[in-house]
């Protein structure tokens, strides 16, 4: 697993948004909520969608969800992605 220091150290400040034990339409809105609620000074989120409990709400994160806030995403491990936010100094 990848440490949280390395994570702020390389892509900037974050916020976690937890996935865990959500449904599908949760899930969306809830990224949703994050990325239009986050402070201008996050960089990144860091999405904790896990993969032990199956790869429904993984595959949102990495294959589905779109947004035009989103810049790329970056497959952090198996449980975890990064959204690179726009825009962001």
């Amino acid at each position: 697993m990848i440490p949280d220091e390395f994570i702020e150290y390389y892509y900037g400040k974050y916020k976690v948004v937890d996935l865990h034990n959500m449904t599908k339409e949760d899930a969306k809105a809830n990224l949703i909520y994050a990325i239009n609620s986050v402070d201008f000074n996050i960089k990144c989120l860091v999405v904790v969608h896990g993969y032990h409990g199956g790869t429904i709400i993984k595959n949102l994160v990495r294959k589905e969800f779109k947004s035009d806030e989103v810049q790329e995403k970056v497959n952090l491990d198996a449980g975890r992605t990064i959204f690179l936010l726009k825009n962001r100094k």
